[in-house]
C-alpha cells in the first residue's frame, strides 16, 4: 500500500459528508454498498474503483492489479471516473417545483414498497443480512399506523402496518441479534430470522429501536402480551446503554466493537468471542439447570451458527443464544419457575462473562448526532414508560445528562456552534445531522420533561442550521456545504429529520410558523421529483409529511405540575402515539417567558391565567383553541 498509493483513512462517524458522498459511487458502480468501504481515487480526488470487504488475499491482489493499471492507462481511470461522477452530479439535479405532491398517494406507495418486501415468517424486510433500519421501515410504519392513512385501494392498511412494525421488533427482541445477558442490540443479522449477528452495537441503533419499539408497544392495547414484550425491549436498551455506553459526564458512547479477545491469554481476537458460548461451557456454569436453558433457548451441542453465515469459521461450535419459545412443560417445571431459572442463568453468564472475558473494544467518541437520537428514544420512554415511574425516571435523567453534556462540552454559547465529537476535547465542526438529530432530541425532551431550556435552545439551534447550511439559491439543506446527502440510511437523513423539526417547530413557536412553513416547503419542492418516483428511499421523510398533511395539534397545558390533576392530564395525554401531537407547558407560577416571545396564542393565555388557575388543556388547531377542557375525563384522545 505505501509503495504504491497515498492512504488514507477516514472515520465516517467523524465525516459522515465524507462517507455519504464516495458510497453513493460504490452503490452506483457495484449496485450495494456496506462497510469496510475502500475507494481508489485519482490525484484530483475521482474515484475510479470501489468495493466493501476482501477476503485475505484478495485485497492485495486488487493493490497490484489496481497499480498496474494506472501505470499502464492511467488516463483512462481518470476518464472513467469523471464520467461516474458526471452521471451522479446529473441524476441528483432536481428541478425545484418541477413535480407537484400527493402526500397520500406518496405514503401508500412507500407503505406498498414494505408490504411487498415484508417477511411475513420472521419480520423484517428483505432477506439475509437483516438489519433492524428503523429511519426506512418501522420509523415510517408506526406513522403511518397512527395517523390512520386511508387508501381504498389497500384495505387494512394502517393495522397491517403497525403489525408489520410489532412482529419485526418481536423477531429482533426475540433474536440472537439482541445480547440476551447484557442487554443491547447488534448492527444487523446475517442471516434472514435475527439468528446470527454481526456482533457490533451501534448506539445509533439503540436510540433508533428505542424510539421505535415505544411507538409500536403505544399502538397496541394495554393489556397486549405483544406490548409487554417491546416495553420489556425497551427496558433493556435503557438499561444496556446506561451501564455499558455512558460515560462518568453523562454522554454517550459511539460503539463496542464485534470482535474480541476469546480469554485472557488469548492473541487473536475473534468475533463474537465475548457474546457466544459452547454448551459444555453452559453446563459447566449452569450445572442442574443447564438442560432446561438449553432447551429453551435453543442450544445445540455441535453449534447452531450455521456455517453458511461464518465465512471464517469463528463460530464453530458456538451458541448464539437467542429467546426461543418452548414449552416449559417438558421439564415439569411451572412456567412461573421456569422464567425464574432463566432469569438466574442469564445473571450467572453475565457474571462469568464481566469477569473472565475480555470486553470488546469501545469507541468511546461521543458523538453529537447519534446523542440526540439516544435522547430522542429516552425522552419517548419518559413518556410511554410513564406507568413504570422508576425506569421512566432514569430515561429522564439519562436524556438531561446527555444534553447537559453536550451543552458543556459541545456546543458554543457564543456563536451557537455545535461540535460534531468529543474525545479528550471537543472534535470537528458539526455536520447538519447533528444539528437535526439534537434538534429533534431536545423537542422531544421538553415534551417529557416541560422544561422551557429544551425548547429555546432548539430554536436556536435551528436557527444556526439555518444560516450554516440551509441553501438559500433552491432551497432546501445541505450536510455539509457544498455537498448534499437526503437519502435515509442507517440513520435517518438530516434532511428528512430537519422537515419534520420545521413543522413541530412551527408549532412551538408560531409566530415564526410562515419562515419554518418556507423552509420546510423547500426541502419537499427540491426532493419532489425523488418523492414521486422513489419514496421509498425517504421514508422518514414522507413520515414527516404525512403529519404535517394530517394537520398538527397543540395541546397548551396549564397547570401547577406538581398538582396531581395536572399529572392526570399528563398521563392522559400520554395514552397514545399522536405523530402529529405538539405538547406545550404553561406553569401558571412559572410561565415560559422565552417561548411565549415565540408563540403569541402562549402569550395571551399567560395574560389570561391566575396564579391559581386550575389546571386545563386547550387543544388548538390551525392556531384556532378550543374552550377550556377541565377535567380529565372531557379530554379525548384521538
Amino acid at each position: 500500500m505505501n509503495n504504491h498509493y497515498v492512504n488514507i483513512k477516514v472515520d465516517r462517524e467523524e465525516r459522515p459528508d465524507v462517507d455519504s458522498l464516495y458510497m453513493t459511487y460504490l452503490q452506483a458502480t457495484a449496485g450495494g454498498g456496506g462497510w469496510p468501504m475502500s475507494v481508489w481515487l485519482t490525484p484530483d480526488l475521482h474515484p475510479f474503483f470501489a468495493g466493501t470487504y476482501f477476503p485475505k488475499g484478495k485485497f492485495r491482489q486488487i493493490l497490484e492489479k489496481l497499480a498496474d493499471i494506472w501505470k499502464s492507462d492511467s488516463e483512462r481511470c481518470i476518464m472513467n471516473g469523471k464520467q461516474v461522477i458526471e452521471h451522479l452530479r446529473d441524476a441528483s439535479k432536481m428541478a425545484p417545483g418541477a413535480e407537484s405532491l400527493d402526500i397520500s398517494e406518496i405514503a401508500s406507495s412507500v407503505y406498498s414498497h414494505l408490504n411487498r418486501t415484508y417477511d411475513t415468517q420472521y419480520g423484517g424486510f428483505g432477506g439475509a443480512p437483516k438489519f433492524p433500519s428503523p429511519a426506512k421501515t418501522t420509523h415510517f410504519l408506526a406513522r403511518y399506523a397512527a395517523l390512520n392513512v386511508k387508501d381504498s385501494k389497500l384495505p387494512n392498511q394502517a393495522e397491517n402496518a403497525r403489525d408489520m412494525g410489532v412482529k419485526t421488533m418481536v423477531h429482533i427482541y426475540n433474536g440472537g441479534i439482541r445480547d440476551i445477558v447484557g442487554g443491547g442490540f447488534s448492527r444487523y443479522s446475517v442471516d434472514d430470522h435475527w439468528h446470527v449477528p454481526h456482533f457490533e452495537k451501534m448506539l445509533y441503533d439503540q436510540g433508533q429501536l428505542l424510539s421505535s419499539v415505544l411507538e409500536f408497544s403505544h399502538l397496541l392495547p394495554p393489556d397486549s402480551a405483544q406490548r409487554a414484550t417491546l416495553q420489556l425491549m425497551a427496558t433493556d436498551i435503557i438499561s444496556y446503554i446506561s451501564r455499558d455506553l455512558r460515560s462518568p459526564e453523562g454522554g454517550f458512547y459511539s460503539a463496542e466493537d464485534a470482535d474480541s479477545l476469546p480469554s485472557n491469554d488469548s492473541k487473536v481476537k475473534k468475533e463474537g468471542a465475548f457474546y457466544t458460548w459452547t454448551a459444555s461451557q453452559l453446563d459447566e456454569l449452569l450445572e442442574d439447570n443447564s438442560e432446561l436453558f438449553k432447551f429453551h433457548l435453543g442450544v445445540e451441542g455441535d453449534g447452531n451458527c450455521d456455517p453458511r453465515h461464518d465465512i471464517q469459521g469463528e463460530l464453530k461450535g458456538q451458541v448464539s443464544v437467542s429467546w426461543m419459545i418452548h414449552l416449559s412443560l417438558k421439564f415439569g417445571v411451572a412456567l412461573e419457575k421456569t422464567r425464574e431459572i432463566i432469569d438466574n442463568s442469564l445473571a450467572l453468564l453475565k457474571e462469568y462473562r464481566d469477569k473472565e472475558r475480555p470486553r470488546p473494544h469501545l469507541d468511546d467518541k461521543i458523538l453529537t448526532s447519534w446523542n440526540g437520537l439516544m435522547i430522542s428514544g429516552l425522552s419517548k420512554a419518559v413518556e410511554i414508560l410513564d406507568e413504570n415511574r422508576d425506569m421512566s425516571s432514569t430515561a429522564l435523567k439519562l436524556a438531561e445528562d446527555s444534553a447537559s453534556f453536550i451543552r458543556e462540552n459541545l456546543y458554543d454559547e457564543r456563536t451557537g456552534e455545535l461540535r460534531r465529537s468529543y474525545r479528550k476535547g471537543a472534535g470537528p465542526v458539526g455536520q447538519a445531522d447533528d444539528y437535526a438529530f439534537l434538534i429533534q432530541g431536545l423537542l422531544d425532551l421538553y415534551e417529557a420533561s416541560g422544561k422551557e431550556q429544551y425548547a429555546t435552545w432548539a430554536i436556536r439551534l435551528q436557527e444556526k442550521q439555518d444560516e450554516l447550511f440551509y441553501d438559500k439559491e433552491d432551497g432546501g439543506y445541505f450536510a455539509s456545504a457544498p455537498d448534499e446527502h437526503i437519502l435515509d440510511g442507517a440513520e435517518p437523513s438530516a434532511v428528512s429529520v430537519t422537515l419534520h423539526n420545521l413543522y413541530r417547530l412551527a408549532h412551538f413557536a408560531e409566530d415564526r410558523h410562515a419562515e419554518y412553513g418556507a423552509n420546510a416547503e423547500s426541502i419537499l419542492r427540491t426532493n419532489s421529483q425523488l418523492l414521486n418516483h422513489a419514496p421509498f428511499a425517504l421514508a422518514t421523510m414522507v413520515g414527516a409529511a404525512m403529519s404535517a398533511n394530517k394537520g398538527y395539534r397543540q395541546f397548551i397545558l396549564i397547570g401547577d405540575p406538581k398538582s396531581p390533576q395536572t399529572r392526570e392530564f399528563i398521563q392522559k395525554i400520554r395514552t397514545k402515539f399522536i405523530p402529529n401531537r405538539v405538547l406545550i407547558y404553561l406553569d401558571p407560577n412559572n410561565p415560559p417567558a422565552e417561548l411565549s416571545k415565540l408563540n403569541g396564542t402562549l402569550n395571551e393565555l399567560i395574560k389570561r391565567t391566575e396564579t391559581d388557575a386550575k389546571p386545563n388543556i386547550r387543544i388548538c388547531e390551525n392556531f384556532t383553541c378550543s374552550a377550556p377542557i377541565n377535567s380529565v375525563e372531557e379530554l379525548k384522545i384521538d
